[in-house]
């Protein structure tokens, strides 16, 4: 069960989502502002958060790079009732993953907020950069596994371990210094 962490100082709306949420099969926790919310996040780590933009004591963006810094995994869904494309730029920038204007339903925000955790995390996103920068050595080396290890400061075996795990096959090569030992590939 994901746990929810909902950031509205108006306590009406915060409840009626935190309602359609547990009832979504979500854990919540809530919080008034930015205070409370930052003092929420030292007992437990969402795995996502929907947060109101203006908040009684500060600004809704403050929890966001908290949570950004804290739980970089977090999926936060960004609510104001006064958006702008500026507004929108600046909550993405800071880590939200969706920018939402009020007045929205409840069972919108936990439609968003559903499809924002399916959607791949911050490590897989890492995993795609790696993959590029080790597909872009290989064809710098035309496919020279060895040359392509050299060049990104790996051991032969263990790129040929990362091309496995990336992209979930064996890496076959028909290059002759793939017959060589460790040993002797250190020594080259």
């Amino acid at each position: 069960m994901d746990t929810i962490l909902v950031v509205e100082d108006d306590e009406v709306h915060r409840e009626a989502l935190a309602r359609t949420l547990r009832r979504g099969g979500f854990a919540v926790l809530s919080a008034s502002g930015v205070a409370q919310a930052s003092a929420t996040m030292r007992n437990r780590l969402p795995a996502g958060a929907v947060i109101d933009l203006r908040l009684g004591d500060g600004d809704g963006l403050e929890v966001v790079r908290m949570l950004s810094v804290r739980a970089p995994a977090c999926r936060i869904l960004v609510l104001t009732g006064f958006g702008s494309i500026p507004a929108a730029v600046e909550a993405v920038k800071c880590g939200a993953v969706d920018f939402l204007t009020k007045p929205t339903s409840p069972e919108v925000i936990v439609q968003a907020l559903t499809k924002a955790l399916a959607s791949p995390t911050p490590a897989t996103q890492l995993e795609d950069v790696e993959r590029e920068h080790i597909r872009k050595a290989l064809e710098g080396t035309d496919g020279n596994i060895s040359h392509a290890a050299r060049r990104l400061g790996l051991h032969r075996r263990t790129l040929q371990r990362k091309l496995q795990r990336l992209d979930g096959s064996t890496t076959e090569s028909s290059e002759t210094e793939d017959e060589a030992t460790d040993e002797d590939l250190e020594a080259r």
